[in-house]
């Protein structure tokens, strides 16, 4: 299909249940991320479905070649630099549940667009896939729940159906079950996020990540759990109030912790917005073990980096990074901890250089280790 960056016998497998899980995901990606060619996809789909009912078997060629026309049709009123704005698609009549967009990156030239699609598409284009394979013959399974997913170096915004801003950092996702804001508004989080809740307090809004619950009072608040921390979970309260499990109430400025092994700890009064640096593409450190700096440069700027000794991982690092441009993070980072950079082709390797390269052990442990 020209212009849309989804290869037409790619499509035909995936519609015939035919695709790898990785291509299965890649025709997804693509297919909500242009919620027109999706649409356009789902009505095909629903008429295809229709004329089968009623018995009259439709030709192939001809079925492809008028969606194929549909889709230039969709194409020419998506032509770069106007993009449509939020919440104005419809599918079938029905207003979208959930909006969300790909933030530029600072990284990138302005006239990058922001790509804008809503979950409801993508679950129209399910149920259409489904309605043919299955010929309407069995009921319809329960509505799945709807994930919202950024890459490396991607950051994205949520806007959920009852007002509740998400803005995710690279690498994350949140699930939001299809029933949200029907009886109760919880979500699901891996990575980080910000959440601007909606308050609601016979419906509080609630985020579960890894084995911690954090309930809104009222709030703005970041939530962090990537893999990479373990199981941890850290919660930063900007305003209002939080309910964090095993932690009890956390007021603005606050910020509750849960360790890997469940040890809950509270820091009242902390420098919060140095914690939420993330949201405007700074990367504040202080004492951080080059490892986890590393992780999260990689996350930021989806770099190959590598460390000539893995010792090297427990350095500590103290500065400010930013999304801007990576070469300059990671010379800071070497020039900071006296580490040379090798480059070879895409992958980047931290050394030692002889005389400069300090302990691993951070100031606070060298003093406990004398």
């Amino acid at each position: 299909m020209p212009g849309d960056g989804i290869d037409a016998e790619l499509l035909d497998r995936y519609l015939a249940y035919e695709c790898s899980e990785v291509e299965s995901a890649i025709v997804r990606r693509q297919l909500m991320a242009r919620p027109d060619f999706a649409a356009t996809l789902a009505l095909f789909l629903s008429e295809l479905g229709e004329e089968r009912s009623r018995g009259a078997p439709p030709d192939a060629r001809t079925s492809w070649a008028q969606l194929r026309g549909r889709l230039h049709e969709a194409d020419d009123d998506s032509l770069p630099g106007t993009p449509a704005p939020l919440g104005a698609r419809r599918v079938a009549g029905t207003e979208p549940r959930h909006l969300f967009a790909l933030l530029p990156s600072r990284r990138r030239h302005s006239g990058w667009q922001r790509i804008v699609f809503t979950t409801l598409v993508a679950g129209l284009v399910v149920a259409a896939v489904v309605r043919v394979a299955q010929r309407e013959t069995t009921p319809a399974p329960p509505r799945p729940p709807e994930t919202f997913a950024t890459a490396n170096r991607e950051r994205a915004e949520l806007r959920l159906s009852d007002g509740t801003r998400v803005r995710l950092a690279p690498a994350s996702r949140v699930q939001v079950p299809a029933d949200y804001d029907e009886e109760q508004r919880v979500v699901y989080l891996e990575g980080q996020g910000y959440f601007e809740a909606k308050h609601d307090s016979t419906r509080p809004f609630t985020v579960y990540a890894g084995t911690a619950v954090a309930r809104d009072l009222g709030t703005e608040f970041a939530v962090r759990s990537y893999a990479e921390d373990g199981g941890a979970v850290q919660v930063v309260v900007r305003t209002g109030e939080v309910a964090l499990s095993g932690v009890g109430r956390l007021a603005a400025g606050d910020v509750g912790r849960i360790a890997a092994d469940g040890t809950a700890s509270v820091t009242r009064g902390a420098g919060v917005e140095s914690l939420l640096g993330w949201l405007d593409g700074r990367l504040l450190f202080h004492d951080a073990p080059l490892a986890v700096v590393l992780d999260e440069l990689r996350r930021w700027h989806d770099a190959d980096i590598k460390l000539a000794d893995p010792a090297l991982g427990s350095l500590p690092f103290t500065g400010v990074l930013t999304d801007a441009s990576f070469q300059s993070s990671i010379n800071l980072v070497a020039a900071t901890l006296g580490l040379r950079v090798r480059h070879a082709g895409s992958r980047v390797t931290l050394d030692r250089i002889g005389g400069l390269t300090p302990s691993s052990l951070s100031p606070t442990a060298a003093r406990r280790a004398r």
